[in-house]
């Protein structure tokens, strides 16, 4: 087994080994014993044990915001600022502040009185963090969500029900979820829920790790560690000596086939339900019982647009999570896009073509270059010798990025839009009739679905210009009218709120963007406040780009008007806007009126008032 029998013999024996034994720890009870809601069930261990014959995976691992997706509250933890100042929604306010070594929140109960929540845990360290207090019952207790967010990457609060794809919601608890049997099935590592029934329902929840660690991708670690406690085993491995003897190893998810290596991530990445739903009851005890390595589908079924409410009160609960032809346009259902896609039916396309958990940028897990074309040209590396031949765009221009057309940012997350992983060829009769926004007009936004069915077939023959509809989209706005206007003024939650976001994008085709401010101005009036709110972010960039006088008056909309909920004061204001804004319009003449301008520059407001009718009456609630 070694060319130095004797050396190994000594190290074997020697005092020193010993001392690292006992150094590294191996005692799976005793690890992180004072740990909140630990287990130590079903083989898990945790991941400090893994720490000690892997620490540069781990040193990987600990900087990614799955490791902090679950925290105890604590000076270290704690993003928001609870400095003591009112946060005001709808008429009346809360206060973050400190008391001594607690983080509390003081919020009106909803009767004209106040109570004072304490914070128990934070969930979200990237774009936002929520907070949640600890409900005591008679046969355990739970974890309520509480009103208050922090947006990480705006560094201000926002309340709950203007980060979700709903409707404004004066209600300051509609949002008061509960973390034992929601966020804990897909934000930490084992979960088991311990759903205890009584007058309230109530649990007992553990969790092998409160963030998404080691044993979430790799399976539980308890064998695999009690067996690598031999040295000679540990040895063996190390010189890639068979397997030493050790026959309780991990799963790496590299190693495995495309579809069980895309399962590692779908378990989260992919909203689903139990195969057989008499599960259910199971699950809000002991959990999942899916494991890395196994088929996903052998465990659970990924909800569709086809699947059937688990709510009576809610038929359309999942369809509308879904465009009219079944891509995703939420986010947590990528695994549902990524088996839809024609490369994963080849059995080479996976999760890990482009994300890596141990490496890249922790903002995605994924390094620099997959965020440009060589994540498509390292399977379609022919296309890569003449870019131009294929788009039919300058080399340059983002009509020649590969990502821009075949995975378009077509889908809803709190306040962002984010790429579509079902990756397709852009079908502009497609997406007419499933009523999405099509890939071609969320870069040309002053073109219509017309115009780009006739693109398409002039460039690429394909016959994509068939329209089912020839006149009208799904709901109702001429095919002939400029997508982005269309889609911004009359079209459901989701698209309104692409388009929003999409209206601001620099890397749209070069042409005079100046239309857009009337119709993102309109749009700062929608019913719902993360529209709002990605209205107002895209005039600001185009404010960036194209000064008009514009920005000084949304600049003081963070104390005047805020999108995210003084509605009634923003309204006002949009009617100041909107004067001022046709000076900075220079739409080509013969193309105004398709605009919704007329010749003197003016918004035509009976027109975008008839828009804005389709999309009143069929207002959708739609949270991420």
């Amino acid at each position: 087994m070694s060319r130095h029998p004797l050396l190994l013999l000594a190290l074997l024996s020697s005092p020193a080994l010993v001392v690292w034994e006992m150094s590294h720890g191996f005692d799976p009870a005793a690890m992180r014993a004072a740990e909140p809601m630990a287990h130590r069930k079903g083989g898990y261990v945790g991941s400090d044990v893994c720490l000690s014959c892997h620490p540069s995976q781990h040193a990987s691992w600990e900087r990614t915001f799955h490791r902090t997706m679950n925290q105890i509250a604590s000076p270290e933890t704690v993003l928001g600022h609870f400095d003591g100042e009112r946060v005001e929604f709808f008429g009346d306010w809360a206060r973050p502040h400190r008391d001594g070594e607690r983080f509390v929140i003081e919020i009106p109960t909803g009767d004209g009185g106040r109570r004072v929540a304490e914070v128990a845990l934070c969930v979200g360290s990237r774009r936002y963090q929520q907070y949640f207090e600890e409900v005591d019952l008679p046969a355990g207790s739970r974890l309520e969500r509480l009103p208050l967010v922090w947006h990480i990457e705006a560094d201000r609060w926002m309340h709950m029900n203007g980060v979700f794809l709903e409707p404004d919601n004066e209600d300051w608890d509609v949002h008061r979820s509960n973390w034992n049997r929601n966020c804990v099935f897909c934000h930490t590592t084992g979960p088991m829920p311990g759903m205890r029934e009584g007058v309230q329902t109530a649990f007992e929840t553990g969790v092998a790790e409160l963030g998404i660690s080691c044993e979430a991708c790799h399976g539980p670690g308890g064998e695999h560690a009690r067996d690598y406690r031999n040295p000679l085993i540990r040895y063996a491995a190390h010189m890639d000596i068979g397997d030493g003897g050790g026959g309780a190893d991990l799963v790496h998810p590299p190693r495995l086939d495309a579809q069980r290596e895309s399962a590692v991530c779908g378990q989260c990445h992919g909203q689903r339900l139990p195969a057989n739903l008499a599960d259910l009851i199971t699950w809000l005890d002991t959990g999942p019982s899916f494991r890395p390595g196994e088929r996903l589908e052998n465990h659970v079924t990924p909800v569709t647009r086809e699947t059937p409410s688990v709510r009576a009160s809610s038929p359309d609960l999942f369809s509308q999570r879904f465009w009219g032809d079944g891509t995703p346009r939420l986010t947590a259902h990528e695994y549902q896009g990524l088996k839809a896609s024609p490369c994963f039916e080849g059995g080479q396309f996976s999760c890990g073509k482009c994300h890596t958990m141990h490496g890249g940028d922790p903002h995605g897990m994924i390094e620099e270059e997959m965020r440009g074309d060589q994540a498509c040209l390292q399977c379609h590396g022919e296309i890569g010798a003449d870019i131009p031949a294929h788009t039919f765009h300058k080399k340059e221009s983002a009509g020649s990025r590969c990502l821009e057309c075949h995975m378009p940012r077509i889908v809803y997350g709190v306040l962002e839009i984010h790429r579509s992983h079902q990756v397709e060829i852009p079908d502009a009769a497609r997406d007419a009739e499933a009523g999405r926004p099509h890939a071609c007009t969320l870069c040309h936004l002053d073109r219509s679905l017309d115009w780009a069915a006739q693109e398409l077939d002039r460039l690429w023959g394909d016959g994509r210009g068939d329209y089912p509809s020839p006149s009208e989209r799904l709901d109702g706005a001429p095919l002939s009218m400029p997508d982005g206007v269309a889609s911004l003024l009359s079209g459901d939650a989701v698209q309104r709120a692409v388009y929003a976001a999409a209206s601001g994008n620099p890397n749209g085709a070069a042409w005079n963007q100046g239309f857009l401010r009337v119709h993102l101005l309109v749009a700062l009036g929608d019913a719902y406040p993360a529209i709002r709110w990605l209205a107002k972010r895209s005039l600001l960039a185009l404010e960036g780009r194209m000064a008009s006088g514009i920005g000084e008056s949304l600049a003081a909309w963070e104390h005047d008007a805020d999108p995210i909920e003084r509605v009634a004061q923003l309204r006002k204001l949009i009617g100041m806007l909107v004067q001022k804004a046709p000076a900075s319009l220079r739409p080509a003449a013969d193309r105004a009126a398709a605009f919704l301008i007329g010749e003197d520059l003016s918004p035509m407001m009976q027109e975008i008032s008839a828009l804005l009718d389709l999309q009143s009456e069929r207002v959708i609630s739609i949270g991420e």
